[in-house]
């Protein structure tokens, strides 16, 4: 059973049909036929094309519907691709594409895009906050200059003075119950590979919006199984996040202490702060859910460490695409050494054998040995100096 929309990367493959595509959305802006001979002439997707950039595509019911994608450079992602067949243009598939390149960048600690627009696409662009550098002439279209786009989207760092997350029991995920056949396929595939994942239950983020410090949001309790499906297949339902507590744990030498996800877990070999989902044992009776309560939780159960014995710092909220990292920064009366061996002589009674390593970050540039999210990076990058 396959999903009603997802995200991949692009196979080998896929060339022709990507090379379809091109040919087909080009020709919907209404180019004259001699025009468009010339362009499918010059223009194609190769073999050689997908192994050189970085190429996404998005699916219909298993049909290729939506391809984008370019080369990530040493300070832009430059995206030289985002094509959409005629029949699925106008269904948000550019935007869910263009949202999948910025979660890439993310990864990458790129946060700015720049293009080079057909003419024609340039007020989609626009819309979705690109702003026009500079202009040349077209070929294709002489009278309409083809404009050099940018957009950024750095990290937000948003300080928090209250929470106030609850859960609803009236409404659930409609991407759950629409993909249910869907999921259950792809978690049979995940088992198969892991038998150690246990399909839970936890709190999704449907809703969330922050004002002056106070972050409102509203979840839905879900499957484990549907969470990893809706990440896996790009994020598809991009008005879901992925909210979540995380414990910043920092040692009285000014260190940050990591954690290497283990075997057992979906995340085996990343390297990120003590965190982990919302679940039901993080609500309160009146619905509302604890998420600072969450964070102490689950410091004292991958790490040992009690939350009552750090000196709080900071707490914010980290918005980076579809994750949402609720942040206490916290500082232990301990070296970073000792820190570590504490953390490390706990981890090996965890039954759940949830990391495999710690390890100690004294500068932003420590963390590039590890495979780490984006938002883990922004955090390092924020509260540790540069070499």
């Amino acid at each position: 059973m396959l999903p009603s929309l997802s995200l991949r990367r692009a196979r080998l493959s896929d060339a022709p049909e990507m090379t379809q595509i091109l040919h087909r959305a080009k020709a919907s802006w209404g180019y004259p036929a001699a025009v468009m001979d010339a362009f499918r002439a010059e223009q194609r997707i190769s073999p050689a094309t997908i192994t050189s950039q970085l190429l996404i595509v998005a699916e219909r019911e298993g049909r290729m519907a939506a391809f984008a994608g370019g080369e990530m450079r040493q300070d832009h992602f430059y995206l030289g691709f985002l094509f959409v067949a005629p029949e699925h243009q106008g269904q948000g598939l550019g935007r869910l594409l263009l949202s999948a390149i910025e979660d890439l960048s993310r990864d990458q600690e790129i946060y700015r895009i720049l293009l080079e627009s057909d003419p024609h696409a340039a007020p989609f662009y626009r819309h979705l906050g690109y702003r026009t550098l500079s202009e040349r002439p077209s070929t294709m279209a002489p009278d309409q200059p083809i404009p050099m786009m940018e957009h950024t989207f750095e990290p937000q760092f948003l300080p928090l003075t209250s929470i106030a997350m609850h859960m609803s029991r009236s409404q659930g995920w409609s991407f759950e119950a629409r993909e249910a056949k869907a999921i259950a396929a792809h978690w049979q595939e995940l088992t198969s590979a892991n038998p150690n994942l246990w399909n839970g239950r936890k709190l999704h983020t449907l809703q969330v919006k922050h004002d002056k410090g106070h972050l409102t949001a509203r979840c839905a309790e879900v499957n484990y199984a549907s969470f990893l499906a809706w990440r896996d297949w790009g994020a598809p339902d991009r008005a879901a996040y992925n909210l979540f507590g995380s414990a910043i744990v920092r040692s009285s030498d000014g260190a940050l202490l990591y954690g290497i996800m283990g075997p057992k877990t979906a995340n085996h070999g990343a390297c990120y702060p003590p965190a982990g989902n919302l679940d039901l044992s993080d609500l309160r009776p009146d619905g509302s859910v604890d998420v600072e309560g969450s964070i102490a939780r689950e410091l004292l159960e991958e790490t040992g460490l009690d939350i009552n014995t750090a000196r709080k710092g900071t707490l914010f909220a980290l918005f980076d695409g579809q994750r949402i990292c609720i942040g206490q920064e916290l500082t232990f009366d301990a070296a970073a050494e000792e820190l570590r061996t504490r953390m490390l002589a706990h981890a090996a009674t965890d039954p759940e054998e949830e990391l495999e390593d710690i390890v100690i970050l004294r500068q932003a540039e420590d963390l590039k040995a590890y495979r780490s999210p984006g938002y883990a990076k922004a955090i390092a990058r924020s509260l540790l100096p540069k070499s």
